[in-house]
C-alpha cells in the first residue's frame, strides 16, 4: 500500500517563499536531479487551488525531469525533460536547464518537441535557443529533505508543486 505524501498548503508554501527570497532556499543542484510529476498549481493571486489545471495536467502525467549533463568548460547544469502523456500519445520537450542566483533560480529552454504515439516517433522538431533574458525560470521555494515534494513559482507568477515519482 503505497503511502499519500504530506505536502505543504498554500500558506506554508508563500511561508517558505518569503524565507527563500530573503535567505534563498538552500536547494542544490543534486537535490533536483529526479522524476518529478506534477501535483498542483496555483495561479497568480489566487490562495486556492486551480483545480481544473491541476487535474488537466494530473490525467495527462505531466512531468519535469532533470537530469546531470556532463560539460567540458566545468559548469553544472541538466537536461530538463517536460513531458505530457495521454493513452499512447506524449509530447516531450528536451533542452537545457541550469541554476542561478542565491534563490536560485532555475532557468531552462527546450532544443527539442518530440511526438510519439506508442514506441513510434512522429515528430521530431528542433526548437531555437533563447537568449536568458527572454528565458523562463521556475523560482526555486523549497524541497523536502526526503526529496518528496518541490515548490516553484514561475516566471508567469503561478505556483507549483512537483512530487517524486
Amino acid at each position: 500500500m503505497k503511502m499519500e505524501k504530506t505536502l505543504p498548503n498554500y500558506n506554508e508554501i508563500i511561508n517558505l517563499e518569503k524565507i527563500a527570497n530573503k535567505n534563498g532556499s538552500g536547494i542544490i543542484f543534486d537535490q533536483l536531479i529526479n522524476k518529478w510529476k506534477f501535483k498542483y498549481v496555483w495561479k497568480q493571486g489566487k490562495d486556492s487551488i486551480d483545480n481544473v489545471s491541476s487535474s488537466i495536467l494530473q490525467v495527462l502525467t505531466a512531468s519535469l525531469e532533470l537530469s546531470l549533463v556532463e560539460s567540458n568548460d566545468d559548469s553544472i547544469g541538466f537536461e530538463i525533460r517536460n513531458s505530457i502523456k495521454c493513452g499512447f500519445l506524449s509530447v516531450v520537450f528536451s533542452g537545457k536547464a541550469f541554476l542561478k542566483g542565491k534563490r536560485p533560480l532555475l532557468y531552462f529552454y527546450f532544443k527539442n518537441l518530440n511526438l510519439k504515439v506508442g514506441k513510434l516517433n512522429i515528430l521530431n522538431k528542433k526548437l531555437e535557443e533563447m537568449d536568458i533574458k527572454k528565458m523562463p525560470f521556475f523560482s526555486l521555494i523549497a524541497i523536502d529533505n526526503k526529496k518528496e515534494w518541490l515548490c516553484a513559482r514561475g516566471k508567469g507568477g503561478g505556483l507549483a508543486i512537483w512530487i517524486s515519482s
